[in-house]
This record gives C-alpha cells, structure tokens and sequence, in this order.
C-alpha cells in the first residue's frame, strides 16, 4: 500500500489502518467516488463548528466570479455514515479530543494502532495516506486532544497538506481531460504554424490561429471556456507594474469585444511549467452593453530567454449560474502542457 510521507522538513508520520479494515489489496481497488470540488469530512455534531473553520486555514482558495465560489465545498456527516462514505475520493475523519463521548475519537481509536492514536500535545495530530480503501482516494485522520493542537498543526501542514489535495485533483481529471483517447486535431493545426504546442482534449475547436498577430484562441462550448496564448518580442515582467500593463491592454487588443474588471484584479508571482512567471486572476466582461457578459479569468505570463520573448496564457470562462472552479482548474492542466517543439 502506497502511503505518503512528510518530506524530511516534516515530522514523518505513517498512517497503519489496522488489517480488519482492509478487505481488497491495492490492484483491486475500485475508483473513489464524489466530486472534486467536494470534501467529506467526518466528525461529531459538537466538533463541526470548530473544524470547519480550522479547515477553511487550509483550503481557502476562492474564484470571484464575481461572488466567491470556494475550490472546496465541505459536506459533513457523523461517525455511523463512515463505511457508507469511506468509498469517497476526499475523505477527512476528525476528532478535536478525546473525551468518552466523541464518538468521532472511539471510531479513529478503532482506525489507528495504539502508538499514533495515544499520542501527547508535543505530538503532530495528522496522517494522511493515499489509496487506502479506493484508487484515487486522499484520506486524512486529524487525531486532536484539543483546538490547539490541531490548529498549531494545521497551519504548520497548510501548504503541504494542500498540495496533496489539488495533486489528487490533478490525478483525477488527467485521464479524463488529457488521456490519450482525447486528443484533439486541434494540435495538428497549432503545429502546422506555430513553434509550440498545447495537449488539447477533444472537444475544443480553433477559433484564430494567426502567428502573424502572435496570438492563437481555442474554444469549447458547455460550459463556454476560451484558452489563448499570445506572445510579444522583449522581457515584460520584470515588476508588477510591467505586467500590469501589458495584461491590461491584451483583451482589446485581440479579443477586441473583451475587457478585464479592476475588481480583484490580483497579480502574484508563481512558478509556471519551468519558469518563473506572474499569475493574474480577475474578472473579464464584454465591451457591447447591448449582449453583456462576463465571469472569471486566469493568466500566467512568463520569459523565455531563449526566444526572447514574453508570452501570455488566458483563460476565460463563461458559465452564468453554476460552479465554474473546476473548469477553470481544468483549463490551467490544459495550459501547463504548454512546450515548444525545438527546445
């Protein structure tokens, strides 16, 4: 069984699920189940409350579209629900104590051998494992003797315990969105004129393809959900301000209907494929007052030395009335297949 372990700058916990909890081996698993945008978290009614705001520590990242919609939406449920619900991909079992009448801490007592589940306040409360009764399945045990101990732990594990999460996500959706039966000829025609290439999944079409104006734009309908990639000659994100700029005009310039809403307007720096790069996310809308339409977008802009030449991916979507984060997350897998042919 494969488990994940704390890198070396972690204390290195392994989470043993005793035998008479385990009734298939790894090869015969089936596939976890749930969406994934979806955490189900298992505690006791008096525990909820608190856990739900230790856990939004965590997993707080928001789209403005423009209301916020959360990456994560946390569905809750009690002890007795755990065999009904343990089949599902993101699955947190968590106690805040552990008091007789936690019926949360007698069911962890039950998972865990008496080493790691009869630990101290010094002790880290958390264990996280892959895989454990399906594929693709992410489960965490927060084992804690008080708010405390598990909130020092929490904040201490965020960034970590949140890669494991939005990797998982990353596993799922691969194989839907970019196996090999998905392949789209919509990549035979950005090679046929350009120097780089994207993994496209079927159902995109080419909307431009003009290397001329530096700038490609694919589509796909149901949800509406634009992807482009535009390029300039010269370096333009040595500072935010450089970035800003060259963003700002980008819409108008080649979508020629589209602008960007200085309402959270957010530019940070991140690490895009190999490169260093900016990440913009915000809100488009249409210039033509008479058909109005917008929703969320993301952009990552970055250097290539070897070019010489600044590009920029953009997502756009359009999806009024729905859950629009897990295309979004979609579109920057899509994006990040991004290579050049040459290099």
């Amino acid at each position: 069984m494969l488990m994940v372990k704390f890198s070396k700058y972690y204390i290195i916990l392994i989470l043993f699920i005793k035998l008479n909890f385990i009734f298939i081996s790894c090869g015969g698993k089936r596939e976890a189940l749930g969406p994934d945008n979806e955490i189900r978290i298992i505690c006791s009614k008096t525990d909820e409350k608190y856990l739900r705001g230790i856990l939004n520590i965590i997993f707080d990242d928001t789209l403005y579209t423009p209301e916020p919609e959360p990456y994560y939406y946390f569905k809750f449920s009690r002890p007795e629900k755990y065999y009904e619900l343990k089949n599902q991909a993101y699955l947190i079992i968590a106690t805040l104590d552990h008091d007789e009448d936690n019926d949360c801490s007698q069911l962890i007592n039950k998972l865990l051998p008496d080493s790691q589940y009869f630990i101290n306040e010094n002790q880290q409360p958390i264990y996280l494992t892959k895989d454990t009764y399906f594929r693709n399945q992410i489960l965490m045990i927060i084992n804690g003797l008080s708010i405390n101990h598990v909130k020092k732990s929490i904040i201490e594990k965020k960034e970590w315990i949140k890669k494991q999460f939005l990797g998982q996500y990353y596993l799922r959706q691969k194989k839907y969105i970019l196996g090999d039966n998905n392949q789209n000829k919509v990549e035979d025609i950005i090679l046929a004129k350009n120097d780089w290439t994207l993994s496209i999944p079927w159902g995109w079409e080419m909307i431009i393809n003009s290397p001329d104006s530096a700038f490609v734009w694919i589509g796909k309908e149901m949800p509406f959900q634009w992807m482009s990639v535009s390029w300039d000659s010269g370096s333009y994100t040595d500072n935010e301000l450089f970035v800003g700029n060259y963003i700002w005009n980008m819409p108008e310039r080649n979508y020629k209907n589209i602008r960007f809403n200085e309402y959270k307007f957010n530019l940070k720096k991140t690490k895009f494929i190999d490169y260093d790069a900016w990440r913009i996310e915000g809100l488009w809308e249409t210039i033509n007052d008479i058909e109005s339409k917008g929703g969320p977008f993301r952009s990552y802009i970055f250097y290539d030395k070897i070019k010489n030449k600044t590009y920029h991916i953009n997502m756009l979507i359009y999806h009024p009335g729905n859950n629009k984060s897990l295309y979004i997350r979609q579109m920057d897998m899509i994006s990040r297949t991004f290579r050049f042919l040459n290099l």
